[in-house]
């Protein structure tokens, strides 16, 4: 396996005469080892299609050009998606340099030999981390794998469990299209330059079929993200811009949940009978 060279973002912007820029929240990985590492996490197979989000000067990239045939490098830096095109990656890979925000990126609208077959891995920019997440679950069907490196709290988040503090909007809706998990911890000192906290890589694998039963994603989401606007009121309080007293009190009854019940306290199972509920009520 051939593994192009890459500069490092010292050598790099030492001979831009420029430096990071903080409006893109760029921290680059500097450790090869750590980069690989990741790169083995998402199980590549040369068949993928892979979508790199944020590759910056191909910390990731250079390992994974080697191991696919179809890669798509979706960067914002209009100055990183030129240096990245004018890397030697071996012409085995069909190579596409995306110069765009990654949050108008059409993942779906990517043909793909076989569905879902699309994987997405980089390094996020912590300010756009959860806007991408929620962004990859319209999205779901045609991704199979994820493997993201993020701030660490948005990681315990992505995979908290019921009753913890973590577990919020992120935890449920994430679970209702993939089963999460936390790989390793990254340091600050492995970037240049280096963030003020901890890093998380954590792998998404995605459900061939969504766990919905019946209820509809976007009102489900609706459900949940209402529920845990106000996490310390007890359901029956926060539920309200949804129903009607009555109407929230029968969904409650309905679906055997006790309105005393706070929102962190509910597994997604429960949440799925709620928002059944709530949907035949005519919330």
């Amino acid at each position: 396996m051939t593994v192009i060279e890459i500069p490092s973002p010292k050598q790099y912007f030492r001979s831009q005469a420029s430096r990071p820029r903080k409006r893109f929240g760029q921290h680059f990985l500097t450790q090869p080892a750590t980069a690989e590492r990741i790169v083995d996490d998402a199980f590549l197979d040369p068949g993928d299609v892979v979508v790199e989000v944020g590759p910056g000067l191909g910390a990731l990239t250079r390992f994974v050009a080697s191991r696919v045939r179809r890669l798509h490098l979706v960067e914002l830096d209009r100055d990183l998606a030129r240096h990245l095109e004018t890397l030697p990656f071996p012409s085995s890979c069909l190579l596409t340099v995306h110069q765009q925000d990654v949050l108008t990126f059409d993942f779906a609208g990517l043909e793909a030999p076989s569905s879902p077959s699309l994987i997405v891995l980089g390094n996020l920019p912590y300010n756009i981390t959860s806007p991408l997440l929620f962004r990859l679950l319209d999205s779901a069907s045609a991704i199979r794998r994820c493997v993201f490196m993020v701030q660490k709290e948005i990681g315990r988040r992505m995979t908290a469990q019921p009753g913890t503090g973590d577990y919020g909007v992120l935890s449920v809706l994430l679970a209702v299209h993939a089963r999460t998990e936390a790989l390793f911890t990254v340091k600050p000192g492995q970037f240049h330059p280096p963030p003020k906290v901890d890093s998380r890589v954590v792998r998404l694998e995605f459900r061939r079929e969504p766990l919905l039963e019946g209820v509809p994603f976007p009102f489900l989401s609706r459900v949940v993200k209402t529920a845990f606007q106000q996490r310390r009121k007890t359901l029956a309080n926060s539920l309200k811009p949804l129903a009607e007293p009555k109407l929230l009190e029968q969904a409650l009854e309905t679906s055997s949940i006790d309105g005393r019940r706070r929102p962190e306290t509910l597994e997604l199972e429960e949440f799925l009978r709620l928002g059944k509920a709530l949907k035949a009520a005519g919330s």
